[in-house]
């Protein structure tokens, strides 16, 4: 089972690296009344790093 998920893990990780290198565009974003221009490879790594920690912490909670 553990090799199952680690395939999984992988697969998710290739198809981030394709999304994310198709979106290198440069962005302007407002983030409470902040106004900031960046690239959308920047944001999503931003957002995948964020979701992860959380996921992290919640499986920690449940132990």
């Amino acid at each position: 089972m553990k090799q199952a998920r680690h395939w999984i893990a992988i697969g998710l990780v290739i198809l981030l690296v394709v999304f994310a290198v198709q979106n290198m565009a440069s962005i302007h974003v407002n983030f409470l009344g902040f106004e900031f221009a960046t690239s959308r490879i920047i944001l999503i790594a931003i957002c995948v790093g964020i979701g992860f920690a959380l996921g992290k912490a919640i499986r920690i909670r449940h132990h």
